[in-house]
């Protein structure tokens, strides 16, 4: 299967493979796959919990097309360009001095930007050295999402029906997709014809060369956090710590266990991701994920890696990694944020070539407050010694409840980028450790720093 699919993923002429339940393959009539137990799955995460499906008539819908990075009328649009700017010089010489004097002889690892609301810079050691950020890099991609599909916006995962009655399933990495989702549309069948003997369905599917970025550590695959990224997720490709290796196999088990509860065969097949409905194709059930707002919490909060992988493919308009990733990067430029020395590799910070500046950090969390969504983003994030990955950050009262933000951590980095609010309104801040020791004490110092000079006057 695996040679078959990185054919596809070449664009090699290619047949198409079914798939019995020992996963051998052969390019005759498809194989039928007995009853097997339900795997091992975690219980469904209520943040990520779909809704009621959308209902869907049986008359024919027009087949989709072959797949488009991003709509023209999208396209066209002119850039929304920053409506605030970071100032070139630091101009509060008390926090600086009290923010070197905590970076000590580690300041060579460090990057530290501080800036108000309206982009005046109070403090900024490094900011412009590009650094690895580790999960700060979930930032640009739930901006991303948030700005190009909007807060409301939902994932889908369709059922077709093809005219030779072969049914296809697409997706678009609904991570919280799971078995729920597939008695539901395995319950609309007979409504559409499907009454008896078997069901033979396509799977639509990148090849598992795209499942994961390029360097992302062989170990890391193997564990919930590096799960493969794909089209057609079962509870984000995990069962409990683990990581599914094979998820169009697990996927196929679960259809064929509730199908044959149904009384129905089962067999599948695998088609290369976005492959054009033939005419005459009818959807016939649609599943809808949460609404992107949960999403983005969960990727923020949560710093959950396969969702905030997926928002950057789905942001895009991209499934292809390296053109999500060059989308993005345009996406930041159009913004007017400074770019130089940035690399996106990846959507959650995972890859070690990522690179980033607390510059850009602080920069996207200034035009961020000025969004329309902006409000609705800053509180996906985690609350300082309350919430999510921030719930332990510090000992100190003086920052609970004081600040949101994304936390990073990656071995031999830590991250922290978010708004703290200080007696004299919000901060925006940027804080890249990459080889330093202590670097969450330094962190917290940093933070507390902050609050006692937020009355700054500027001095040079």
């Amino acid at each position: 299967m695996l040679e078959f699919l990185d054919q596809v993923a070449d664009g090699e002429p290619t047949t198409v493979v079914s798939h019995d339940s020992s996963g051998s393959g052969a390019a005759t009539p498809m194989a039928q796959i007995p009853s097997l137990s339900t795997p091992s799955t975690t219980p469904e995460d209520p943040a990520t919990a779909s809704p009621a499906p959308r209902p869907v008539d049986a008359h024919p819908v027009a087949p989709r097309q072959a797949h488009t990075p991003w709509p023209s009328a999208l396209r066209d649009l002119p850039p929304l360009a920053a409506l605030v700017r970071l100032e070139s010089h630091v101009s509060c010489a008390p926090l600086q001095r009290e923010v070197l004097t905590i970076l000590g002889s580690e300041q060579a690892a460090w990057s530290v930007t501080v800036a108000d609301p309206v982009g005046r810079l109070m403090a900024d050691v490094n900011g412009q050295v590009p650094r690895i950020p580790a999960s700060n890099q979930k930032l640009i991609s739930t901006a991303l999402a948030v700005d190009r599909l909007g807060m409301n916006h939902r994932l889908k995962t369709s059922l077709w029906q093809l005219p030779n009655g072969t049914l296809r399933l697409e997706g678009e990495g609904d991570p919280g997709f799971g078995p729920q989702q597939v008695a539901r549309m395995a319950s609309a069948l007979s409504g559409h014809g499907v009454n008896t003997g078997t069901v033979s369905m396509e799977f639509e599917e990148l090849g598992p060369r795209n499942w994961w970025p390029a360097d992302w550590h062989t170990a890391d695959r193997n564990w919930e956090y590096g799960a493969p990224v794909t089209r057609l997720a079962v509870s984000a490709n995990s069962s409990g710590d683990y990581a599914v290796y094979d998820p169009p196999k697990r996927l196929a088990r679960i259809w064929s266990q509730v199908l044959d509860k149904r009384g129905y065969g089962f067999q599948w097949a695998e088609v290369p991701a976005d492959s054009p409905n033939p005419q005459g194709s009818r959807l016939i059930h649609e599943e809808l994920s949460q609404p992107l707002q949960s999403l983005v919490t969960r990727a923020n909060t949560e710093s959950h890696n396969n969702t905030a992988e997926v928002l950057l493919r789905v942001g895009s308009g991209s499934w292809n990694l390296s053109q999500a990733s060059r989308i993005t990067l345009q996406w930041l430029k159009d913004k007017d944020l400074p770019v130089d020395g940035v690399t996106i590799a990846d959507g959650s910070g995972l890859s070690r070539s990522n690179r980033s500046t607390t510059r850009l950090y602080t920069s996207l969390l200034l035009t961020m407050q000025h969004h329309a969504s902006g409000s609705t983003w800053y509180g996906t994030m985690a609350v300082a010694n309350r919430t999510g990955t921030l719930e332990r950050f510090s000992g100190s009262p003086s920052l609970t409840g004081k600040f949101v933000g994304k936390t990073g951590t990656i071995r031999g980095v830590k991250a922290l980028s978010g708004r703290i609010d200080t007696p004299h309104g919000y901060r925006f801040f940027s804080l890249l450790a990459n080889g330093a020791a202590e670097p969450r004490s330094r962190m917290a110092g940093i933070l507390e720093a902050v609050l006692k000079h937020s009355s700054c006057p500027r001095v040079f």
